[in-house]
Parts: structure tokens; sequence; C-alpha cells
């Protein structure tokens, strides 16, 4: 069981980096296929519980957004949470749909390249310390 521990570390670190890697070609994708420009407009807030923090209640905030798009209206909640609102409703907002599937968008100007960076460098730390440790004497 000893021996096993010290793989942990690099068995995160690869998971991390896979994951990583599966983010940085799907932020390619929408990046690429987002190519029709939209004012959307900030119709709802939703509040969720932020489970990653376990010393105090802390909240996340999912902005849903309204937009026209030339087949239909289009309600959709943005992907990220906020630790603190950052729109307010009836707030108007650039952003960029796929035509060929309205209901995939970015916002224009947000850094598509957040979630697949830090993945990716938890990743590389994580498999550092595993490898440190495997071959540590």
């Amino acid at each position: 069981m000893e021996t096993f521990k010290k793989f942990i570390p690099a068995i995160i670190g690869v998971i991390l980096l896979g994951a990583g890697v599966f983010f940085y070609f799907r932020s390619g994708e929408l990046v690429k296929n987002c190519t029709e420009k939209a004012t959307a407009t900030v119709v709802d807030m939703r509040e969720d519980i932020d489970t990653s923090s376990s010393s105090e209640m802390r909240y996340l905030y999912f902005p849903i957004i309204e937009y026209e798009t030339t087949e239909r209206t289009v309600t959709k909640e943005i992907g990220s949470g906020y630790n603190t609102p950052v729109y307010r409703i009836n707030e108007k907002i650039e952003i960029l749909y796929n035509p060929n599937n309205v209901e995939e968008f970015i916002v224009a100007g947000e850094n598509q390249n957040m979630v697949w960076m830090i993945l990716g460098g938890l990743g590389i730390i994580f498999l550092g310390v595993g490898i440190f440790m495997i071959f540590k004497k």
C-alpha cells in the first residue's frame, strides 16, 4: 500500500493533464465554430453553493442569457460560474454562436484558455511531484 501512495500524485497529474488537453481542443473547436455575432441580454442569474470551499459558505453565480439567431431565440446559461456576479440583469453582452448549433456560444472577449491552462498547469505540477516521489530514494 505504501508503494502505491507514491504514485497517487503522478496519477492525479496524468488525469489533470488529460483534462487540460481535452479542454484545449474543446475550446479551439468552440472558437473555430462560433462565428456569428449576436447581442445577448442577461435575463437571470442562478446562484449555486460553491462546494470547493469548505471553510465558509460561498456562492457561484451563473448568468443566464437570451439572444436572437437566424433560427430562433435562445435562452442559455453561461457555463462558467463566477465568485461575484460579473454581469447584471438586463446587461447586454456580445457573444459569438455556432450557426450550425445555435445553442453553442462563447462570450466575445472572454479568455477561452483559462480552463485548459489551469488544468494543464496543475497536471504538470502534480506529475512533476509524482515523478519526484517515485524516483526519490
